[in-house]
């Protein structure tokens, strides 16, 4: 992935730092010290703080669907290998990531992010539902499953899931909160 002009990225690595350091809070003028740009620079690449949030939360849930995205997972496996590669895949992100328990955990601080998180669960629901319609055309899944209903289920349940799991002493692996999660999600869909 290209990356963005040496302003930019910039402001947008200092903004990550600042809201990892300041546990979701990002005070504008540690985030301008940290990146050595004046508050223009930003108000420049991203019209306001909350455009700079906005970067932020794209990149991550940008990276999280490359990140679990189907060329990624086992080509002609059945449908529960494939999806317990892609929660593998989907855990793992987020125990890499240092903002993960920030956005997991906190409301947006901001109307506009509220809307937009919103959106990307929204998205990833919709894609676990095509997915689980998938699995039900494949004989895998049972027939009577409710698959927009499962989708967000499963999504909701991961993510809620891998937060509890990254506040957990001691932490578990990323592995550990796989086989643990992929139960649950496996006992959910009726593939247990």
């Amino acid at each position: 992935m290209a990356r963005a002009p040496i302003g930019r990225q910039q402001l947008l690595d200092a903004a990550r730092d600042e809201l990892v350091r300041g546990n979701g809070v990002m005070e504008l003028a540690a985030l301008t010290r940290r990146a050595g740009l004046s508050t223009g620079a930003l108000y420049h690449h991203f019209g306001s703080k909350s455009g700079l949030l906005v970067a932020i939360y794209d990149a991550f849930y940008d990276g999280l669907a490359h990140a679990i995205a189907d060329t990624h997972l086992p080509a002609g496996a059945d449908w529960g290998v494939r999806e317990h590669e892609r929660t593998r895949l989907f855990v793992t992100y987020h125990f890499a990531d240092p903002l993960a328990p920030i956005l997991l955990n906190r409301t947006a601080p901001d109307p506009q992010l509220t809307e937009l998180e919103a959106v990307y669960i929204q998205n990833m629901s919709d894609n676990a539902a095509d997915n689980i319609r998938r699995g039900q055309t494949l004989g895998q899944l049972p027939a009577d499953l409710d698959p927009d209903s499962a989708g967000a289920y499963v999504i909701g349940g991961l993510r809620h899931g891998i937060a509890q799991q990254l506040r957990t002493t001691p932490s578990p692996t990323p592995d550990q909160a796989t086989e643990h999660l992929w139960r649950l999600t496996a006992a959910a869909l009726g593939t247990a």
